[in-house]
């Protein structure tokens, strides 16, 4: 499909996205040499990607999204929700003459620990780690799986935690945990996933009918010095592209009527 091309090609941190912006350039360039536009074009393009990959740049693009997330730090705080729903964020898989194995990426060990200390601090009676397999040619088993591992090794019992391994996207979640919870007899739950992501996922599943207490999973520290603010990093620059991707999601899903 067009759209999975999008998400997966057409991103910042994408070879194929950074290769097609420093064409249009280039050509455009060799095209009209002597005009102002191709230089100015190509001078944005370079300080918008430095800005995207310094830690400034990241936390400029993060905290509209971010503002404003609470977590559930006491019994109060989940409003008498007795239910944990944790949200894949991404893995890594591989295979070496037939064994498959994979871990968590940073965001969703973040919540995958998020999760766990919001079960024991509640006592949830049941935790649903929520992830399938969104790319096939990718990866090569569901997130549940690598969430739930986290979850145990947390201290999360294992027979509390029940997974959703179907659903690839936002909305396939909201809508693909609801008849869990329901078979669970859960009326309040206590929804996890990265600040940045909270909001669209709170709008989804409240289109989708449930009412979910926030607790969102705690930013990576970042305790460095000042000039390091401007240094472009790799990890600068991947929470630069989640941020936009969630920014271009957010409208994608209110456009399509898929959150309220």
């Amino acid at each position: 499909m067009i759209l999975d091309f999008v998400k997966e090609q057409l991103h910042l941190s994408s070879p194929l996205a950074l290769l097609l912006v420093l064409a249009i350039g280039v050509v455009w360039l060799w095209r009209r040499p002597m005009s102002r536009g191709p230089r100015a074009y190509l001078t944005v393009a370079v300080l918008g990607f430095w800005f995207a990959a310094t830690p400034i740049g990241a936390f400029a693009l993060n905290y509209p999204l971010s503002r404003g997330a609470t977590r559930v730090m006491s019994v109060g705080d989940a409003r008498g929700a007795d239910a944990v729903v944790v949200l894949g964020g991404g893995i890594l898989t591989t295979e070496v003459g037939g064994l498959v194995a994979g871990t968590l990426n940073l965001d969703s060990l973040v919540r995958a620990l998020e999760a766990a200390r919001v079960a024991r601090k509640i006592g949830a009676r049941l935790v649903i780690a929520s992830g399938g397999i969104p790319r096939p040619d990718l990866q090569l088993k569901p997130e549940s799986e690598l969430l739930r591992d986290v979850l145990v090794k947390a201290g999360v019992a294992p027979d509390v935690i029940v997974e959703d391994s179907a659903s690839k996207t936002t909305r396939e979640q909201a809508t693909l945990v609801g008849p869990l919870l329901r078979a669970h007899k859960v009326q309040r739950f206590v929804l996890v996933t990265s600040a940045a992501h909270m909001r669209r996922s709170l709008a989804v599943f409240h289109a989708a009918g449930f009412d979910p207490v926030p607790s969102a999973s705690p930013a990576p520290s970042l305790q460095i010095a000042l000039r390091a603010w401007l240094m472009p990093d790799s990890r600068s620059l991947w929470h630069s592209d989640n941020a936009i991707y969630e920014y271009a999601a957010t409208i994608y899903y209110w456009l399509r009527g898929w959150t309220v």
